[in-house]
């Protein structure tokens, strides 16, 4: 199954410059299988991804991008957003609690920008990074960023052995599918995808 597993739609992602239905259509134009709903804190309800599903006959999972002090965080296997500004300390019992994942988000977008490139942040640097040690992935294909932080990311994730997603963290209906997961078995809930992704059987395609 090809599944995006990084989207925002609007209103429930300010951010966000599409509709649930514009980004459904998008994911049918390009061929997608499901589409993960990963709004900035907050998650849709099992009812409202259902129906969406039903509409457009893909499967639409459901995850959150969660805010916190060491940066953002993908979550699945959640159904209420956590309150407040949490520590990735904080998440992670969260997410052990309910035998959910997290995945660090884009963990290097703009590093260049902001000078790390100037710096010569290396892979040992990046060991550094507490928030690495709550998490069981790290997004290594993220459509947003430069090809150069998606590598350097995926560089670390190699050297802590942490698994390695992708998606497209699409704000906008020409985003949509950028970064495409490639399942092995078939995902009908967020417990199969979260048994997937643990087992580390898909691969990874970048589209645009």
């Amino acid at each position: 199954m090809r599944i995006d597993l990084h989207c925002h739609t609007s209103p429930m992602s300010s951010c966000s410059e599409m509709t649930p239905d514009e980004m459904m259509m998008s994911a049918i134009d390009a061929k997608l299988d499901g589409i993960c709903l990963t709004e900035h804190n907050r998650v849709w309800t099992p009812e409202q991804a259902d129906s969406l599903s039903q509409k457009y006959g893909i499967a639409v999972l459901r995850g959150i991008e969660v805010t916190t002090t060491g940066g953002d965080i993908l979550v699945f296997g959640i159904d209420t957003a956590p309150e407040g500004l949490l520590t990735p300390q904080q998440l992670k019992q969260i997410v052990d609690a309910n035998d959910a994942i997290a995945i660090a988000a884009h963990p290097f977008r703009g590093f260049l920008l902001f000078g790390f490139g100037i710096l010569q942040m290396n892979v040992n640097d990046a060991f550094e990074n507490p928030t690495f040690s709550q998490v069981h992935a790290l997004e290594i294909c993220n459509g947003k960023v430069t090809d150069e932080e998606n590598d350097f990311a995926r560089q670390v994730a190699d050297a802590l052995g942490l698994i390695k997603i992708g998606g497209s963290d699409a704000h906008s209906r020409e985003a949509v599918g950028t970064c495409v997961t490639n399942f092995e078995a078939e995902i009908k809930n967020e417990r199969d995808l979260i048994t997937a992704i643990m087992n580390r059987s898909f691969s990874l395609e970048r589209c645009k």
